[in-house]
């Protein structure tokens, strides 16, 4: 009996293990800029009439990065509370058959000590993530997705190349 509880121990730590390996490489990474300030030309990226509470856009910001701007489009102040200082985000990419499709998944943190800051933002503001920007021989687009109090909020579209192998590791 304990040879079978050791050998399934092992078996369920290797699994586990396992899974563990594969997230780090698709889960988002961002990380909200905390000294940001929007200026003109931020602002002038938020063009879209939309009556969502919350817009999302994002562009380039180098080659291996995109900046991911989250503003308050409504009239009360949210409180968003960030696990680790990243905002529950994945980008999406669209498929050969123009699907889209995630290329990274989110995952939440089973430890009370990932949530301990909150951020109030205010009617009106723009905070500022960054996210890594993958590349590959695969032209497509990549939107980001965002995950605010049970709501799901799509970004822009931009242009961006990927690897293929990308979808058919997305959950």
């Amino acid at each position: 009996m304990k040879k079978l509880f050791t050998l399934f121990s092992i078996v369920l730590s290797s699994v586990i293990y396992s899974q563990n390996i594969q997230t780090e490489f698709f889960v988002n990474e961002n990380q909200i800029e905390e000294s940001f300030k929007s200026d003109s030309r931020i602002e002038k990226l938020f063009t879209q009439n939309s009556k969502d509470s919350i817009l999302v856009v994002t562009e380039i910001k180098n080659d291996s990065l995109f900046s991911i701007y989250v503003k308050n489009n409504g009239q009360k102040d949210i409180q968003l509370i960030p696990q680790d200082n990243k905002l529950t985000l994945i980008q999406e990419a669209r498929t050969p058959d123009k699907k889209w499709k995630p290329i990274e998944f989110w995952v939440n943190s089973d430890c009370g000590m990932s949530y301990l800051k909150e951020i109030n933002v205010k009617s009106g503001e723009i905070i500022s993530l960054n996210s890594k920007k993958y590349k590959g021989n695969f032209k497509t687009k990549i939107r980001f997705k965002l995950l605010i109090n049970g709501k799901v909020y799509y970004s822009n579209s931009i242009n961006a190349s990927i690897n293929k192998s990308k979808f058919e590791k997305s959950i």
